[in-house]
């Protein structure tokens, strides 16, 4: 039910703003607003495979929730684009931990501004009079400034290294856009987080709605 309410709020200003659109989006500079509900991760592993990393967060949580999107998008030719888009989202990098834990050196929640990295190319198929079914592709560096310090203490003594949840990942979406609005679905794919000790997929599926700002 949650799921089904989020979709009507992101479809409803899709229509509301509906208008024709441009014919020729060649050389065209787009300055884009948007919002991206990301769905809990799907993954597919055993406890023993999990890393050190994955014990001080909460992976679900980290990487599922809202987020906000801005981004630039240039027409190449009629219907390939080059887009580069940053995501920004106050969410979790530390779990709370008990206080006077040996492993980490905070023992309550810790929350930042965690920012997103997206490049891509967008193929649109002008098949409709006022729409456009599109779908793009490219290379996302997810959850950076998620740094923090660990805590060790081993038989040399006391000590402090940084770590943080960043990772690459490959990002695909299919939608569909009528003038400046447009709507899609697609997913995150990344077998190289640092959540896991053993290669796993780790799939992020995500909804968004996005509005084009403007035009140069």
């Amino acid at each position: 039910m949650k799921f089904a309410k989020l979709l009507i709020l992101s479809v409803a200003p899709f229509f509301i703003t509906a208008q024709e659109i441009t014919d020729n989006d060649k050389n065209i500079l787009q300055f884009i607003i948007g919002t991206e509900y990301r769905i809990t991760p799907i993954y597919n592993s055993s406890i023993s495979s999990l890393s050190e990393n994955s014990t001080f967060t909460n992976m679900d949580a980290q990487n599922s929730g809202i987020a906000l999107n801005l981004g630039l998008e240039y027409g190449i030719t009629r219907n390939l684009s080059v887009g580069f888009s940053n995501s920004f989202r106050y969410d979790m990098v530390i779990a709370p931990r008990p206080e006077g834990n040996n492993g980490i050196n905070v023992g309550t929640a810790d929350y930042k501004i965690i920012v997103d990295y997206h490049l891509y190319l967008a193929y649109y198929f002008k098949v409709f009079p006022k729409g456009d079914i599109f779908v793009s592709a490219g290379m996302s560096l997810l959850n950076t400034n998620t740094d923090f310090s660990v805590k060790k203490i081993d038989e040399y003594g006391e000590g402090f290294y940084i770590s943080d949840f960043s990772f690459f990942a490959n990002r695909i979406s299919i939608g569909f856009q009528s003038s400046k609005s447009r709507i899609y679905l697609g997913m995150n794919l990344s077998r190289t987080t640092d959540y896991f000790e053993e290669t796993t997929s780790f799939i992020i599926p995500h909804i968004g709605f996005s509005y084009n700002l403007a035009r140069l």
